[in-house]
């Protein structure tokens, strides 16, 4: 597995994956600093970003496994109902928002399509950045760079009997006993590493798939799981240099 905990630079406020600035990709992520990003005005995100250049494109992520591609013609910029966003237009910035779910972070080097799926739980049982790569449909999975952003680690989520039970009934035995940890008749997902998995058995390239050991429940980052109805949201920032 390729971790990036070395591509990570963290700042106040916010971190920087570089794993993808050889394609001129940049992913932000917020703290718990920051604030909650859907308490702050696209201006605002737009003036401490540096993104002036740039138009924001988000949605309202309902836990689905809706994605849309965004071409050239940018007529709608906040999408209803998607937790998912792609796009190969530069002068967009994908903002999608998270508490612990996963991040997904996509770049196809054909087409240079770059985008985002939000995957917590519901999202990684639909299966959603499979269809995320479906929506692109590259010629050749060898294309596909694939970087997970900081979600909850494995160790502080903790998922009941009913949980474990509705991935075994979908899933592979292989892929279950490498994703879920059982102590002591507790049950806990390791999300990034179902991902992975899920990935790699699809056909994307191993060395072309890049982890982390970071997490939000641990640090500082808005967490759902550890604040509950106090908890503000992350938000990532994805984008194409010119």
């Amino acid at each position: 597995m390729n971790y990036i905990d070395n591509d990570i630079k963290d700042f106040d406020d916010y971190i920087e994956f570089t794993t993808f600035n050889k394609f001129n990709i940049r992913i932000l992520f917020t703290k718990k600093n920051y604030g909650s990003v859907p308490e702050k005005s696209r201006e605002e995100i737009t003036k401490d970003f540096a993104l002036k250049d740039k138009i924001i494109v988000s949605s309202y992520q309902t836990h689905s496994d809706n994605v849309v591609l965004v071409g050239d013609n940018i007529d709608i910029t906040y999408f209803e109902n998607t937790d998912g966003i792609l796009t190969s237009n530069k002068n967009i910035a994908i903002l999608t928002k998270y508490a612990d779910c996963l991040p997904i972070f996509i770049y196809d080097e054909e087409s240079k399509i770059f985008g985002t799926v939000h995957s917590g739980w519901k999202g990684t049982y639909q299966e959603i950045v499979k269809k995320a790569i479906e929506k692109i449909n590259p010629k050749n999975l060898s294309t596909i760079n694939i970087l997970f952003g900081i979600g909850i680690s494995c160790e502080n989520y903790k998922v009941g009997v009913e949980f474990y039970e509705q991935f075994r009934n979908k899933f592979s035995k292989e892929i279950i006993e490498k994703t879920f940890s059982i102590k002591e008749d507790n049950f806990y997902f390791n999300n990034q590493f179902f991902n992975y998995y899920l990935l790699k058995d699809y056909g994307v390239k191993e060395d072309k798939i890049f982890l982390n050991n970071r997490c939000t429940f641990k640090e500082n980052f808005h967490s759902f799981r550890r604040d509950k109805e106090l908890s503000g949201r992350n938000g990532a920032i994805m984008f194409m240099e010119v």
